[in-house]
């Protein structure tokens, strides 16, 4: 008898999820239900190794289907990081949870109730991969001394002065002093987590709309460029699971997503008719990757035109923490262009720095990048190799 319940337990359980599996994919198709691909979608660059890529391609499609049609999946997955962060806090301050497809640790504060990351290489991995990219900016401003080379380095925890995880923040100063003198640099540091979290978000690795400010301010500063404008921030979302909540998809900590509220008068060129900034999005999702599209930067070059003249036009080589402002820096120049080496053209071509700054009369070139990339390619995005100068 036990046995018979037992297998009627299970084939009601498999039963169970093979009927919500397709029903739910079948709703989505019929647009009842929202999906969207950047809510929990795992994307698969293809390389040149075809036999890998379609391993590749197989393992995400199992993946993205198991994380997003199994029924209940968030929930499940949610519960365990809450009950693993609940044991551990018993014991624990900062409470280990799992990795993140970029290899990087995520901790959970307890006393301060917010998510940080961790990279996963050594000290001295750290050390060895600075040297190529003080090479790398000290080869630029050696070559072009008529244009004013700058590097914004906003830190995240673990580089901080607060946290300074395997003495990074030691490394990192230890860079910027042996940066050439006619660099200019400037470092978004944190003496206590209290200083961080006004500048960071607690569920997401992005600077919030202050520390985006800050990097603004410190930039204009930085270039002798004076400040017109005071600005002031809106929330647009709320709550906001950002994207460290969204790799463990859990609600136990949220945010509001604020924004710099500003607009100016300056035209955006770009090939791209999908191409609309600053426009907020509803979704059900509740991981939806709120930032992303609202700040809506992943193309490979935007061009923005002011109809003031300063006789300067700036070049940004940057990441996601360029898009909050960019646009802002671009009011302080004739024609602004910002590049993201990670999308569209600069995948297969390398950007000829020479003849970009001749053909474009650039006075100004802004790396403005996570500090984990910007000093040590820990992403492996290959800034150095791609840029030529």
């Amino acid at each position: 008898m036990k046995n018979k319940f037992l297998t009627i337990s299970f084939l009601v359980i498999i039963f169970g999820v093979f009927l919500f599996v397709p029903a739910k994919e079948m709703l989505i198709r019929i647009h009842k239900v929202n999906f969207y691909k950047t809510d929990n979608w795992k994307t698969v660059e293809s390389t040149n190794d075809k036999i890998y890529d379609k391993i590749m391609s197989l393992e995400s499609f199992i993946e993205n289907r198991y994380n997003n049609y199994f029924p209940f999946y968030n929930k499940i997955n949610s519960l365990y990081y809450n009950a693993n962060m609940k044991i551990d806090s018993i014991y624990l301050n900062d409470i280990y949870l799992k990795e993140n497809n970029d290899q990087d640790k995520i901790f959970y504060n307890k006393n301060n109730k917010f998510y940080y990351l961790v990279n996963h290489y050594s000290k001295d991995e750290l050390k060895d991969r600075s040297k190529e990219y003080l090479d790398f900016y000290n080869g630029i401003a050696a070559k072009y001394p008529d244009v004013k080379v700058s590097l914004y380095i906003p830190l995240r925890y673990e580089y901080t002065t607060a946290k300074n995880v395997n003495k990074t923040n030691e490394l990192v100063y230890d860079f910027t002093s042996k940066l050439d003198k006619n660099i200019s640099y400037k470092v978004l540091d944190s003496k206590n987590t209290k200083e961080y979290l006004k500048n960071f978000y607690k569920t997401d690795h992005h600077y919030n709309a202050n520390g985006a400010y800050k990097a603004y301010t410190d930039i204009l500063d930085m270039w002798g460029i004076e400040n017109n404008i005071t600005l002031k921030t809106k929330e647009i979302k709320n709550p906001y699971y950002g994207s460290i909540a969204k790799s463990l998809l859990t609600t136990k900590v949220k945010d509001s997503l604020f924004v710099l509220d500003y607009k100016n008068d300056i035209i955006v060129n770009i090939d791209d008719v999908n191409f609309k900034p600053l426009e907020v999005e509803n979704k059900a999702n509740p991981f939806y990757d709120y930032y992303v599209k609202y700040f809506n930067g992943q193309y490979d070059e935007v061009i923005y035109e002011n109809s003031n003249e300063y006789n300067r036009n700036l070049l940004i080589v940057g990441d996601s923490m360029s898009w909050q402002i960019d646009y802002l820096l671009a009011s302080n120049f004739d024609n602004t262009y910002v590049i993201n080496i990670r999308y569209g053209k600069w995948k297969n071509n390398k950007l000829e720095l020479e003849k970009y700054i001749n053909e474009n009369h650039i006075t100004h070139i802004l790396f403005l990048m996570e500090s984990k990339n910007i000093i040590f390619d820990a992403d492996n995005y290959k800034l150095a190799s791609k840029v030529v100068y």
